[in-house]
């Protein structure tokens, strides 16, 4: 019988776990942007806040790809390596030993050929490192209560939860390995449950690894070491 997904405890930054995958080896970020433009420009966040700026103050040669152009030419411009591309349908050419997936898998129109192409794009000894809005997070049902109806970006178009999550990443050809709840810092008066219950927490980072028979279920290749 497979091993369920086990948590490794709840985390405030993706960052360190990160860098502990990506030392190393080639690294790809998809939605490098990091952006809302029906709030703000993207240059303008992009000025203040961005996690694949901070991944490249670490691996400086880290690929980022976002379908936002005004954002992609921001990042160009800035000096960063940066492709346009629908993450669905990409063709890089090559494959990485990390890639980024944070906050993107809820934005995109085919999740199973998201994962799919991902996959086409991982090393054999590869991770992935994907991160998602938790549905059931305390804040929502403060939200629902307080609104009548639960906080909702305007670019998502699905919800995931780590069960589900994990069931679609092995059926694309990728085995989950290990998991940490995320929780940016908060009002505690939103998400106190979350302290009873770490499934209140407010998304999830889950690490998978392409499957490869025999490998056993649940077991973590090792962090690829730094030369």
């Amino acid at each position: 019988m497979r091993k369920p997904l086990g948590f490794s405890g709840t985390i405030h930054d993706r960052l360190p776990v990160i860098l502990k995958y990506a030392a190393g080896g080639s690294v790809l970020d998809l939605g490098c942007v990091d952006a809302r433009p029906c709030r703000e420009p993207s240059r303008q966040r992009l000025s203040r806040h961005s996690l694949f700026r901070r991944l490249c103050q670490a691996h400086p040669d880290t690929l980022g790809v976002d379908i936002d152009a005004e954002g992609v030419e921001a990042l160009r411009a800035m000096g960063y390596q940066v492709r346009r591309e629908d993450v669905e349908t990409m063709d890089l050419g090559r494959q990485f030993d990390t890639i980024v997936a944070g906050e993107i898998i809820e934005h995109v129109e085919s999740p199973g050929a998201f994962l799919r192409n991902i996959r086409r794009h991982l090393t054999d000894r590869g991770v992935l490192l994907l991160s998602s809005p938790n549905p059931f997070h305390a804040g929502q049902g403060w939200r629902i209560w307080t609104r009548g109806y639960p906080r909702v970006h305007e670019g998502h178009v699905g919800w995931h939860d780590p069960i589900t999550l994990a069931q679609l990443l092995r059926r694309t050809g990728l085995e989950p390995f290990e998991a940490y709840w995320y929780q940016p810092h908060s009002s505690w008066l939103k998400t106190w449950k979350r302290l009873l219950r770490p499934y209140f927490s407010s998304n999830f980072l889950i690490l998978a690894r392409p499957y490869r028979e025999g490998a056993g279920d649940g077991l973590p290749l090792p962090p690829p070491k730094t030369p």
